[in-house]
């Protein structure tokens, strides 16, 4: 084996597939560069979620012809010079990979002009190297276009998600740029159509800018946080402990401004919620860390959603007291806190927003009476000792819950155990396919509409998968901006606020893309979130009735996913365990 030099274009392959993965990739580091140029409005487009375009214009100081053809060399950048200034970098970007990097897999153009120039400069590149090159038509600031993303790189392409996913992490890049910078302004086109138009911000008008995409009544449940600790200080927002999220999609960290994925502070995050929150529900929270940039390395991985942080524990400790201080704070009748330079939601939270989240009898009531064919795999047509004739006319006497996941069960001798969530979950299934086989399902056409203030990324996923809402009995239409009415609810699911969880939960999964693609797997899906969970407690009447609905299915020995829904022990079998026979 002989050392070798590896060909300069292979070089920015490998450099281009550690800092753009994907289209959202390449997006934010465009978007980011735009910020760190001055940027008072960032202009963001793209087509086909990204594949075919993604176009970033900003107003920013631009660039001369010099400045442009040394961007596109590998680590050339304006914003470090030194080994001590990565140390206390304070820009978004400081490497100089992110547009060589992008002009290696795309064909790439850059059109710029500093205010005060005569003319604009515009370069085109593609498979790295330039194509073009002059003066051009541009106003004061940057415009670039990368076309046709991994065009030269096809097995990059068959490693991306469904367009709708592919969109979502765009608008989530989108939105992480604008939390992180409110005094910029953010319009979005995607596919020809505007999502977002978000006007600059001053930092006490922050919090209407969340509710731009997390919408009013999210954000009404939010109770400020902020605390100073020696190095550093923390502020922004937490859920109240009685509004809970049905996944973790809604919390935001940041450091410095810089949007990062930190396991241990998120650990942190939920600490602060310990023996406050149920089994399966999430806090929201967009929390903003101050630190001394001597004390973070930004450095870790190429597209810097990563963060090492010195005094790690400290930090940890300081993070999950401010939360608990803050949660605390947020349940004492009296006004909202307040601090200088945060604004507050405004009001105090109505009744409603602490209610008991478990799902109430009835809504368990709903979620059990159904039963209907099944038809998913081919299973024995006997288990545990019985054959389907036997187990559909057993009388089984429900005795007690354990662990308020198991409902333990007598019959003739023998005893059995009942999964609780996968009985449910199979019932529930049965149920949905056969409302979904139907040309109109049945629904519950709810007395007062719900107005349901969703996301950009949500409310494209939403417009993407209608369709399949809509077998299952949802009736959704757009209501302004990225708002959706909800006017009927499936009819097994007929409780509006057990469904407004439920349809919530789903979309979630949907943009992080936990849903495979098919019809089958979202089915699935929908009867897991909306059957009762392992923890939820059940009385005597409510266990009969489960075990009866799932006595009543085709097939009752397993759940969707092909856990089994019950296992058996005979007195025999439990005199030989203890010896006594």
């Amino acid at each position: 084996m002989k050392v070798h030099r590896l060909p300069e274009a292979l070089i920015r392959g490998i450099a281009a597939g550690e800092v753009v993965e994907r289209p959202s990739s390449a997006l934010k580091e465009l978007i980011e560069n735009a910020v760190d140029a001055g940027a008072r409005t960032v202009f963001v487009e793209w087509r086909e979620a990204g594949r075919q375009k993604i176009l970033v214009r900003d107003d920013g100081v631009g660039m001369t012809p010099d400045d442009v053809r040394l961007a596109l060399e590998r680590h050339a950048t304006s914003k470090i010079d030194t080994l001590e200034d990565l140390e206390r970098v304070g820009t978004f970007g400081f490497r100089g990979e992110a547009l060589p990097s992008i002009s290696a897999v795309s064909r790439f153009e850059v059109a710029t002009r500093t205010a005060d120039a005569e003319t604009s400069w515009m370069i085109r590149v593609e498979d790295g190297g330039v194509v073009f090159e002059g003066p051009g038509g541009h106003p004061s600031g940057t415009t670039v276009t990368a076309s046709d993303l991994f065009y030269n790189v096809p097995a990059r392409l068959k490693f991306l998600k469904s367009d709708g996913t592919e969109r979502s992490l765009l608008l989530r890049t989108v939105e992480d740029a604008a939390l992180a910078s409110p005094a910029v302004a953010f319009r979005v086109l995607a596919e020809k159509r505007e999502v977002i138009n978000e006007p600059s911000r001053s930092a006490d008008d922050l919090i209407n800018r969340l509710v731009a995409f997390w919408g009013q009544d999210r954000v009404d449940t939010l109770t400020p946080i902020e605390e100073s600790h020696r190095f550093l200080r923390v502020w922004g927002w937490v859920s109240d402990v009685n509004s809970p999220q049905p996944t973790s999609r809604y919390q935001r960290l940041f450091v410095n401004r810089r949007a990062v994925v930190s396991r241990r502070l998120s650990h942190a995050l939920y600490d602060g919620y310990r023996n406050r929150l149920m089994v399966g529900r999430h806090p929201a929270a967009v929390l903003y860390l101050e630190i001394d940039p001597t004390l973070v390395d930004v450095n870790v991985h190429p597209a810097k959603r990563e963060v090492r942080l010195s005094h790690e524990e400290e930090i940890h400790q300081f993070l999950s007291r401010a939360v608990q201080n803050a949660l605390t704070r947020g349940v004492q009748p009296v006004p909202v806190y307040s601090f200088p330079s945060v604004p507050t939601g405004k009001g105090t939270p109505s009744p409603d927003f602490y209610k008991n989240e478990r799902p109430s009898p009835a809504e368990t009531q709903a979620a059990f009476s159904v039963q209907s064919p099944f038809l998913v795999q081919e299973e024995s047509p006997v288990l545990e000792g019985l054959s389907l004739e036997s187990f559909r006319q057993a009388t089984f006497e429900p005795l007690v819950q354990l662990y308020q996941t198991y409902v333990l069960c007598r019959w003739e001798g023998r005893f059995f155990l009942f999964d609780q969530h996968a009985a449910a979950e199979r019932v529930l299934y049965e149920r949905l396919s056969e409302e979904a086989a139907k040309a109109t399902p049945a629904r519950q056409n709810l007395l007062i509409p719900w107005v349901w203030e969703t996301s950009p990324e949500m409310a494209t996923v939403v417009e993407n998968q209608k369709k399949d809402f809509e077998k299952l009995g949802y009736e959704l239409e757009p209501f302004g901006g990225h708002a959706v009415r909800v006017k009927a609810v499936p009819a097994v699911l007929s409780d509006g606020n057990y469904t407004q969880g439920l349809l919530e939960g789903l979309v979630d999964d949907l943009v992080t893309g936990r849903i495979p693609k098919g019809w089958e797997t979202f089915l699935i899906r929908v009867a897991c979130r909306g059957s009762v969970k392992a923890g939820d407690p059940l009385s005597l009447a409510e266990m009969d009735h489960l075990i009866k609905t799932v006595q009543a299915c085709p097939r009752p020995w397993t759940c969707p996913h092909g856990r089994p829904v019950f296992l058996s022990l005979s007195d025999d079998e439990l005199a030989r365990r203890f010896k006594r026979v």
